[in-house]
């Protein structure tokens, strides 16, 4: 039987004419059963016909979104992410949610799934008070060994998913949901707070997280993300 083909989104290098796609992505997808194909954006790219070529969809960590989507102004620590990706992916994410299509969003991904629906963000966690507040961005490579807690919310897909209340994960952002958006829950959060995971609940599967499972894929609950995408995604196939 063939693997179910998952589109992945991409980035730009350093050098902004070249595309990147990190091997992480494509290793979780493989991993989990699937076969991983990249999709580079472009600005007159038919995403119609690129979503009816595959049976899922991988939205991947990135740079800042524009944050005039929920009406601020450019916070000073913010980079940018290309402009014409972001076009790229929002609509992606139209068509992905109309067709029903198997969606998981990471990071850049998830934060992009809560803004389409009218969400906003926190654009720099630094600045914004909360109770017992933890470092969320990776300061120096050995910080993506840290972890920290994300309690999922009872009863959502996140913690049928990954199989309990509770998950340690690895942060690298310095921007998190404020709001999760129009028809969108959120299914998992931070001790301090922070949005950690959300998702429609009236689709199979379209769920986004803010950390990096693709990192984590020796943990079976990191790796369940990936498979039950695959999975839905054969399903839908």
């Amino acid at each position: 039987m063939a693997r179910p083909l998952i589109g992945i989104t991409t980035d730009h290098d350093r050098d902004p004419t070249r595309y990147q796609l990190m091997h992480t992505y494509v290793n979780a997808v493989r991993r989990a059963g699937g076969e991983p194909i990249a999709l580079p954006y472009h600005e007159d790219a038919d995403v119609v016909r690129l979503l009816s070529l595959v049976d899922g969809l991988l939205m991947t960590g990135g740079n800042d979104p524009d944050p005039s989507t929920w009406c601020e102004a450019w916070h000073p620590s913010c980079v940018p992410v290309d402009p014409r990706r972001e076009a790229f992916e929002y609509r992606l994410l139209d068509e992905s949610h109309a067709r029903r299509t198997p969606t998981l969003g990471i990071c850049l991904g998830m934060q992009l799934m809560g803004l389409r629906g009218g969400g906003a963000l926190h654009q720099f966690l630094p600045d914004v008070p909360r109770d017992g507040a933890i470092e969320h961005r990776k300061l120096q490579e050995s910080d993506w060994q840290r972890r920290h807690a994300v309690q999922a919310v009872a009863g959502s897909r996140f913690s049928e998913i990954t199989g309990g209340d509770e998950l340690a994960v690895n942060t690298n952002h310095r921007q998190a949901l404020r709001s999760a958006g129009a028809g969108l829950v959120v299914s998992g959060h931070a001790p301090d707070g922070v949005i950690e995971a959300i998702e429609d609940p009236t689709l199979p599967m379209w769920v986004g997280v803010q950390w990096h499972p693709e990192r984590l894929t020796d943990d079976p609950a990191q790796l369940a993300l990936f498979q039950a995408l695959v999975e839905a995604a054969g399903a839908a196939g």
